[in-house]
């Protein structure tokens, strides 16, 4: 099984490295942006440079979704699995389209409604993970099992 990790640098790479219990023991690759932080830390791993800005870009948004569809079609995985922000619209928007299982974990800030990215990401989630029980009552398909980090 192959897995797909995408996030936004800073934050949202830090919370889904921490994770790599879920995700090391599969082959795996990285999108993101091209920081200081990414770049150390991803030196020897397959990692796709996104576009930034993302957020209300369109012109970056299409951009990630030629390289979502470039990538998604190289490297063919199993699960895609994102803890935002925008990069990870175009790659679960195609994940669908490609029979990819998604799994996105909104961010541990958002306590009483989602993000712009979990909003967009909502319908095209298999799995929806949030962090606090309040925002699980409000959103259906939102799963609550605490924090993940």
């Amino acid at each position: 099984m192959k897995i797909g990790l995408i996030a936004s640098s800073g934050g949202h790479f830090s919370e889904l490295l921490s994770l790599n219990s879920l995700w090391s023991q599969f082959k795996h690759f990285w999108v993101s942006f091209p920081s200081c932080d990414t770049k150390v830390l991803l030196k020897k791993q397959i990692f796709y440079h996104g576009y930034f800005p993302t957020n209300r870009n369109v012109v970056n948004f299409f951009r990630n979704f030629i390289l979502a569809i470039r990538v998604l079609s190289k490297e063919k995985p199993a699960v895609l699995i994102s803890t935002g922000a925008g990069i990870c619209v175009p790659f679960f928007i195609l994940g669908k389209l490609f029979f990819v299982k998604t799994i996105y974990i909104e961010s541990m800030a958002r306590i009483h409604r989602l993000s712009l990215t979990g909003k967009l990401v909502y319908l095209f989630s298999d799995v929806f993970i949030v962090q606090w029980p309040q925002l699980a009552a409000s959103y259906k398909k939102a799963v609550y099992k605490g924090q993940v980090i």
